[in-house]
């Protein structure tokens, strides 16, 4: 089981390489770091392979690390979370807290992922397997307060099934796509278009060129001459999520430092200019 468990913290090494220049490094980051102490946990202090309270703290990590996430979301959760924690500190108060942040997680997955096939027919392949792995972790959760045994029984193959699930994330990577058209809402495209207040085909140029809607209005905000924090606080997001979007813009469209990507922004008169190293 131990040398189960190694295998499984090594291939969570996996996506956290993969996407070292992605927006979602610092989830998988914490979701490395919670999976490590967990254990280091059971070695050393002989605890039970179920820790909560340590899976309540870590996950709470993973939820600020969402990039996608309002902060006022998070925050919200959070202290709902923390509060409801320490007033009723019990293990069902306790596995409340977990299902509830797992579930955030896994709405915030579903969301982006439904919002990228109704904007371009296109379905994220690490999305998905990251919304099977909470949704499996949810009913597990649920199950460790009905049937204990029954979780302990499971725990070979869900360690197994987290560890394919990371295998699968590391092959496909941040940006591996496939045509899915069901659900894919062709207007939607014209109103986000319009939201930013540009032309439908200049934004089908910036999506062609694999940015985000979120790293569109980042694109469009630094044109106008916008600084970091500016566009934060236009964004209602951290200054660090701006930070991490420029950074996948920046590899993208393939500069080595942030500067000429802002000069190249501020300059261009459209997305297809050529770049120069």
């Amino acid at each position: 089981m131990r040398i189960l468990a190694a295998f499984y913290l090594l291939s969570s090494l996996g996506p956290l390489i993969r996407f070292r220049k992605g927006e979602y490094f610092y989830f998988f980051f914490f979701s490395l770091l919670t999976d490590s102490m967990v254990l280091l946990q059971q070695k050393f202090l002989g605890s039970s392979i179920y820790n909560i309270e340590f899976y309540i703290l870590g996950n709470l990590l993973i939820v600020l690390s969402l990039p996608r996430a309002s902060k006022k979301y998070k925050y919200g959760l959070i202290l709902f979370i923390l509060l409801y924690f320490i007033i009723e500190r019990s293990d069902i108060s306790g596995l409340v807290s977990m299902i509830f942040i797992m579930s955030f997680i896994l709405i915030s997955f579903t969301y982006t992922l439904i919002q990228e096939i109704r904007l371009d027919g296109k379905l994220t392949l690490f999305l998905l397997g990251m919304i099977l792995l909470y949704f499996v972790g949810i009913v597990l959760a649920y199950f460790f307060y009905a049937d204990i045994m029954l979780v302990q029984k499971t725990y070979i193959p869900k360690i197994i099934f987290y560890t394919s699930i990371y295998w699968l994330v590391t092959i496909v990577g941040p940006d591996r796509k496939i045509n899915f058209s069901f659900g894919y809402d062709p207007t939607l495209k014209a109103k986000m278009a319009n939201d930013l207040d540009i032309h439908v085909d200049e934004y089908d140029n910036y999506l062609a060129k694999g940015l985000s809607h979120r790293e569109i209005q980042i694109y469009l905000l630094i044109k106008k001459g916008m600084n970091n924090k500016e566009i934060a606080e236009k964004l209602n997001i951290e200054k660090k999520t701006v930070e991490t979007h420029m950074q996948n813009m920046k590899a993208k469209f393939g500069f080595n430092s942030m500067t000429k990507l802002r000069d190249f922004v501020k300059k261009a008169d459209g997305i297809n200019v050529p770049i120069q190293e």
